[in-house]
């Protein structure tokens, strides 16, 4: 891959699903800090579906760059760390409701998931990207999009700012994940897809796709970071340092090589 700079994204909630999770925060229920996990097992979870971040590979293992960031993280931590996948749209409520000690899966740090969630230091930017088929000459711009089937990721930024910009002149299609949303692209389900660029970057250089990225000017961004249970003071200021120090030795730029692409950086 090429020496790409560029902020690239994960994910959103609208505001009833945000009330249902703060509603869900505030039950009872499972209190780690760092004591509790050093004494038993790090749970740590990502979607599974958001290649090359986290995915299942053809022998049935989970891996990706979170999956290896997390490994690295609980290493630094001297912790055992058992890494869980769990649908994208509900993994914010799993996560305040207890089901796990963090979310270690490419999460964009937006005001509404601060309600029910903290997050430690971003390890990177991300931000959204438009793509059509490769011989979609008439969509190129927003006003092109008009009555076309758009596509997002159910619960992504990328969901949030389809349906948020629509104002009924497309119409929203969801899908669980970015290889079945590709799927639909390319086979002409949808017409448009918004989505995270650095993954679709990646999959262009590993299949030979016929999209191209739509120029519809500037496109949200945010800073992605490990989501974890409010009021875990221990466990968050553990996570930040042992990112620090992943950052400083040089594991942190291994993992990027490994998965994102050779000289590639991350803000």
């Amino acid at each position: 891959m090429t020496n790409h700079k560029k902020p690239f994204h994960r994910p959103l909630i609208g505001a009833m699903a945000i009330l249902g999770i703060i509603s869900l925060a505030s039950l009872p229920a499972q209190a780690r800090d760092l004591p509790e996990i050093q004494a038993d097992v790090f749970q740590v979870a990502n979607s599974g579906a958001y290649p090359p971040f986290s995915y299942v590979d053809t022998a049935g293992n989970l891996v990706g760059f979170d999956v290896d960031i997390a490994e690295a993280l609980a290493d630094r931590m001297g912790v055992e760390v058992n890494i869980q996948t769990s649908p994208w749209n509900g993994i914010v409520a799993a996560l305040a409701g207890g089901r796990f000690d963090a979310c270690i899966c490419s999460m964009s740090v937006t005001e509404e998931r601060q309600q029910a969630v903290d997050f430690t230091d971003s390890y990177y930017s991300s931000g959204l990207s438009i793509w059509v088929q490769e011989d979609s000459d008439d969509l190129t711009s927003i006003d092109d999009f008009e009555g076309k089937r758009v596509g997002s990721t159910l619960g992504e930024t990328g969901n949030q700012w389809a349906t948020e910009n629509s104002e009924g002149r497309w119409r929203n299609q969801t899908f669980q994940g970015l290889p079945d949303m590709l799927n639909g692209l390319t086979t002409g389900r949808i017409d448009v897809m918004i989505a995270d660029d650095i993954p679709v970057y990646v999959a262009l250089n590993d299949q030979d796709l016929a999209i191209k990225e739509v120029n519809v000017g500037e496109l949200p961004s945010w800073p992605a970071a490990i989501a974890i249970q409010k009021n875990k003071p221990e466990l968050k200021e553990a996570l930040n340092i042992a990112l620090a120090e992943i950052k400083e030795d040089g594991t942190y730029q291994e993992i990027v090589d490994k998965w994102i692409g050779v000289g590639v950086q991350f803000d």
